[in-house]
């Protein structure tokens, strides 16, 4: 009887790729000051790295390259940088956010850097001031119920006013921008949206609605609807600038205590013209107050809402439905991915490692081949016999 024996070697080549020896202890410390926000990164070694603000590396004032410490931060004071101040009235005050990365490589970003999404909140406070009197008749007491304001949010959604918030759009996509306002309370307030600006981040700022509330360029955005008395919205199709893929829109909204049996005021606007948004100058505050005085008379509260939106470039058609979802799967990976942990695997080792399978199973079928073959011929001779 012969014996067939098929031996295989498989050959694996393990490449380890050697991180940046370093990287962020603990959590950041921030410090909400009066006129800036300050934050600080404690690291495990020295830090040769650079701290800036996500999206302005190249300026100077917004970058941070100290090293040589196990320290790193930076300091940004609220009128520079695209450090973003919204008013809220429910709680009432202010926010200033401001996203900054920690980048442990000179030159790249790598695998152990991080972002970090910093807000602080400055409230304002009210005061009651009160003083006492003696009254010799019987007093009334008066009992006061306070209704809170609601709480708005500006967002854009994928397609129409049912669809996903997106943050990755193409050139062109169909989106809808969507104000609302959440309130404890029925037919209790109005909201009217207006005052809405839209910039690249490095200070290119265009309006795009009035101060009543009006749009300015129907290639941008049209006209909004009001749903309901707390809801605005309007379609519109995805646009950038030349040369920056963010956009950071910013609108405010006036809430208004609504009559009773009547309806909510809206703005009476024109059909808007193309191409009439108005590019702002790039003012500097002169001093930024946490506390602003509200005109009395004119009964309205405004606060400001912000959205965010990333436009990729695709200007040969269309990009297809079905690569969509994987481009914006693309562009969040190469977002945040390299803040976090993860390998990559070449084509070239893909290839390889298909090739061995294929052989593998290849000798498999001819080994099972032949010792069937052998079994049969052994029963042929034995039944001879």
């Amino acid at each position: 009887m012969h014996r067939f024996t098929i031996g295989v070697v498989l050959l694996v080549a393990a490449v380890s790729a050697i991180p940046v020896d370093n990287n962020v202890e603990g959590e950041p410390e921030i410090e909400c000051g009066p006129t800036s926000i300050t934050v600080n990164f404690n690291t495990r070694n020295a830090f040769e790295g650079h701290v800036y603000v996500k999206g302005l590396f190249d300026q100077q004032e917004c970058r941070n390259d100290e090293g040589g410490r196990q320290v790193a931060g930076i300091e940004l004071p609220f009128d520079t940088c695209n450090v973003a101040r919204t008013r809220s009235l429910n709680p009432k005050g202010v926010f200033v956010t401001t996203t900054v990365v920690v980048s442990f490589h000179p030159q790249f970003v790598t695998k152990v850097d991080r972002a970090y999404r910093i807000q602080c909140f400055y409230m304002e406070a009210d005061k009651t001031v009160s003083t006492q009197i003696e009254v010799s008749d019987l007093t009334t007491a008066f009992q006061t119920q306070v209704v809170p304001m609601p709480i708005c949010k500006y967002e854009i959604l994928n397609g129409g006013p049912t669809g996903e918030p997106v943050q990755f759009a193409t050139i062109g996509q169909q989106v809808y921008h969507k104000w609302t306002c959440d309130s404890e309370t029925v037919d209790t307030f109005c909201a009217v949206v207006h005052s809405c600006t839209v910039d690249d981040g490095n200070g290119d700022t265009v309006q795009i609605l009035d101060e009543n509330g009006c749009a300015l360029d129907k290639f941008l955005l049209n006209n909004l609807e009001y749903p309901t008395d707390l809801m605005a919205g309007q379609e519109a199709h995805v646009y950038k600038y030349a040369d920056r893929s963010q956009l950071f829109y910013q609108c405010q909204i006036s809430i208004t205590v609504k009559e009773p049996n009547e309806e909510c005021a809206r703005p009476t606007c024109a059909e808007p013209q193309g191409f009439g948004a108005v590019k702002q100058a790039n003012q500097t505050a002169q001093f930024f107050r946490v506390l602003k005085k509200r005109s009395v008379e004119a009964m309205e509260n405004v606060l400001d809402v912000r959205a965010e939106l990333t436009t990729l470039e695709v200007l040969e058609g269309d990009l297809p439905a079905s690569l969509r979802s994987s481009a914006e799967a693309l562009v969040a990976s190469t977002e945040y991915d390299s803040f976090g942990q993860g390998f990559c695997v070449s084509y070239f080792a893909v290839s390889i490692a298909t090739l061995v399978a294929a052989s593998m199973l290849l000798m498999a079928i001819l080994m099972t081949y032949l010792i069937v073959s052998r079994l049969m011929i052994h029963r042929k001779e034995q039944s001879a016999c």
